[in-house]
């Protein structure tokens, strides 16, 4: 449980922070949070008109103000100050947006006068505040997260239905279910002397029977929850000079990998991404496989295979020639449906060549022309099955949530194992605690300030 000392110290200093990126623009965006936000601003704003000092009074009729930053008598800058008093802003305190001109030097100025009674926000520090004012729970707050950071158009879809609170109103649900089950449960052991009505073993079982099957279907969202989020990883493997790079740098549309007629070009693995049908793809270009004793060949060699050990799926490539074959052994101890074996350079091939590797199950394809790139395009994430409408009925995006739903589904079942087994009512009540807090734990009920600084160092400064 988040202590009230680590509540107090999030919450009792002004902070201030660039809201946008910085470089040359035509504006940026500095927000103050705190409870000394509108204190902070006014001995340095002057109104254009009145070219007086700004009142609280002021700031609290939540209108945009119009006028100049100063410090003594310089002018900074030329600002548009746009206040929202608490509890109705993002953080739920005081809040003052400053928008100026997109200039480092002004930008730096201007933050340097607010230090004078705030500090620099720590990263994410400003829905974390909207976290513990109630604002939002923590599946919209990791979901701030993930749409600044959303590329592909899956990405972008799961984490704006998430910050809508699709994710927190199905667990809501599910924890509303679970809270009525452990009421009657406890009812029962509590006042087994009073005229209540007994509670059914078999109908409370097919209840949590239901209950399993629907975090299973919650929990079968999260491999492709965490591949939208974080990408598809594509590993692309064979032996050496089979034209892994020119594939590479064909799926990419740019010179991104070096080729050459010479084996063994590719020492280390690159790594570049792309969209493929709205979803990320994290593209792997991989030493060749072979036997060597050249020294940094065997390292390339090695980081190739823990790379197909991780990767979501393996394009495995050939070009016909006879001699090593990448190791085929290897590939085909993987599962089927993570392997996709390509034919390249079809351009240079023979048709019986071409037809016997067609036969084989191989893709035809070739680097140079494009053929078979589209139908590689569409194997790499024939196998998600996601779709819109699933998005946006919620789903996992993220490891915490999946090991929470899993936590819940083994305190369920650990719940029916007790019913099953005629232990007790009170043995079947705890089951479900365990199960109700492994909920609690995925909106933000019950959590720790390790867990919170871990969601939310990855934010920008100014979020």
């Amino acid at each position: 449980m988040t202590t009230a000392a680590g509540l107090q110290n999030y919450l009792q200093d002004t902070i201030v922070a660039l809201s946008t990126p910085m470089g040359k623009g035509a504006l940026a965006v500095i927000r103050i949070s705190g409870s000394k936000a509108f204190q902070s601003l006014i001995p340095y704003f002057r109104a254009k008109k009145q070219d007086q000092i700004l009142q609280i009074a002021d700031l609290q009729k939540k209108e945009r103000l119009f006028g100049f930053i100063k410090d003594r008598e310089k002018i900074i800058d030329e600002v548009i100050i746009s206040p929202y008093k608490a509890p109705h802003s993002y953080t739920g305190e005081d809040v003052l947006e400053i928008s100026c001109h997109c200039n480092p030097f002004i930008i730096r100025e201007i933050i340097h006068l607010i230090l004078k009674t705030g500090r620099i926000a720590k990263p994410g520090e400003f829905t974390q505040r909207a976290f513990f004012n109630n604002r939002i729970d923590l599946t919209r707050a990791e979901a701030v997260g993930d749409l600044l950071n959303a590329r592909t158009e899956y990405a972008h879809r799961a984490a704006l239905s998430q910050l809508e609170g699709s994710l927190y109103k199905k667990i809501a649900r599910l924890l509303e279910e679970l809270t009525s089950y452990r009421i009657e449960l406890e009812l029962e052991i509590d006042f087994s002397d009073q005229e209540l009505p007994e509670i059914d073993p078999n109908s409370l079982k097919q209840k949590l029977v239901s209950l399993a099957a629907e975090l299973q279907e919650l929990l079968a969202t999260g491999k492709e929850g965490l591949i939208i989020r974080e990408g598809l990883k594509v590993c692309l493997t064979g032996a050496p000079n089979v034209g892994k790079s020119s594939l590479f740098n064909y799926l990419l549309a740019a010179n991104r990998a070096i080729v050459t007629a010479t084996p063994g070009t590719t020492r280390d693995y690159l790594e570049e991404s792309l969209s493929i049908n709205g979803y990320l793809v994290k593209l792997y270009d991989t030493a060749g496989l072979r036997e060597t004793a050249e020294e940094v060949e065997v390292i390339g060699i090695a980081r190739t295979r823990e790379l197909l050990e991780q990767a979501d799926r393996i394009v495995y490539i050939e070009d016909g020639e006879p001699g090593e074959n990448g190791f085929r052994e290897v590939i085909e101890q993987k599962d089927r449906g993570m392997v996709i074996r390509v034919l390249n350079k079809a351009d240079i091939l023979s048709k019986e060549k071409i037809d016997e590797y067609t036969e084989a199950g191989f893709i035809i394809s070739s680097a140079k022309t494009g053929e078979g790139i589209d139908e590689l395009k569409e194997l790499l994430t024939a196998g998600m099955t996601i779709d819109g409408e699933t998005i946006e009925s919620g789903i996992l995006s993220n490891i915490r949530q999946i090991e929470a739903v899993e936590k819940c589904l083994k305190g369920v079942e650990n719940g029916l194992r007790s019913l099953d087994e005629r232990l007790g009512f009170e043995f079947t009540a705890f089951d479900l605690k365990e199960a109700s807090a492994a909920l609690e734990e995925i909106i933000g009920k019950i959590t720790t300030d390790d867990m919170l600084n871990r969601i939310f160092a990855d934010f920008c400064i100014g979020k």
